[in-house]
């Protein structure tokens, strides 16, 4: 085989890391025999996660941690040295099914995107229902470069070239494994963290008549998560999840719309009596 195409042929994988050490062996391990480049963003973890990325003999490069991770995997397909390119979060793993197929794609060069079915798991059980379901989320995160890039806001970021040829694969067995929270306790804690970077996404645009889209929201999720995406298939959790995202869109409006916590206390501080 040509050189030109063996390189054409080589993957890179780019995964995001903060204090990755629970799950990072499951993720790089899975990748053995498939990716030929693993690229470590590190936000400065200060756990066991870089010694575990140098196990791997992967090439890690800081970032600035600004709570939360589409700015740092936007900055690792930069650095990136192969043409096609796979991009994982550090609680993620994929199965040799889907190794499978996407080599195939690679061979045949059938896309230049493609759409991966995740089967997420929730407080210690996979999520069937609820929008999270395999077939219900299906993400772009194999690709060659240059035809999918990443934007700076949180949770709006994919970005695809208009000439790119998509592909998708939706198959249980051939997924990516993503472990998601392991308690409501860590839920909790991200949910905030989210929230706080999202009240100015352009994406939802959680600012003015907070009334009417907290409305809006509760019923949108309620009502969407727990009936039309069949949140009922994961019983009370079901119920749970789509009471839990409905309260994480209300946060986001109230964040949006009243004034910071820095605000609040000066303001406190001035009153007189």
């Amino acid at each position: 085989m040509p050189k030109g195409l063996m390189m054409n042929n080589k993957i890179s994988c780019v995964v995001h890391t903060y204090n990755s050490e629970k799950y990072l062996e499951k993720c790089l391990s899975s990748l053995i025999d498939f990716v030929d480049e693993i690229v470590i963003i590190d936000m400065y973890s200060n756990d066991k996660t870089l010694d575990i990325a140098k196990k791997y003999d992967a090439k890690i490069y800081m970032h600035e941690n600004l709570g939360y991770a589409d700015p740092a995997r936007a900055f690792g397909l930069s650095k990136c040295s192969y043409d096609w390119i796979l991009a994982l979060d550090s609680d993620e793993m994929i199965t040799n099914q889907l190794k499978s197929k996407l080599k195939y794609v690679v061979e045949k060069d059938l896309y230049n995107v493609v759409k991966i079915s995740f089967r997420n798991f929730f407080f210690g059980r996979e999520i069937v229902g609820s929008g999270w379901g395999y077939k219900d989320q299906v993400i772009p995160r194999f690709f060659k470069k240059g035809f999918l890039t990443y934007g700076s806001e949180v949770h709006n970021f994919t970005q695809i070239d208009s000439n790119a040829k998509i592909g998708q694969i939706i198959d249980k067995e051939a997924s990516v494994i993503h472990f998601n929270y392991d308690s409501v306790s860590q839920f909790i804690r991200k949910l905030n963290t989210y929230t706080d970077n999202e009240v100015n996404s352009t994406k939802y645009n959680y600012k003015g008549n907070p009334a009417r889209k907290i409305i809006y929201h509760f019923f949108r999720e309620l009502l969407g998560r727990f009936i039309y995406k069949k949140g009922y298939k994961d019983s009370w959790v079901g119920l749970y999840l789509a009471l839990a995202m409905a309260f994480y869109r209300a946060s986001a409006v109230a964040k949006a719309n009243l004034p910071s916590e820095e605000e609040v206390i000066k303001s406190y501080q001035e009153y007189e009596v």
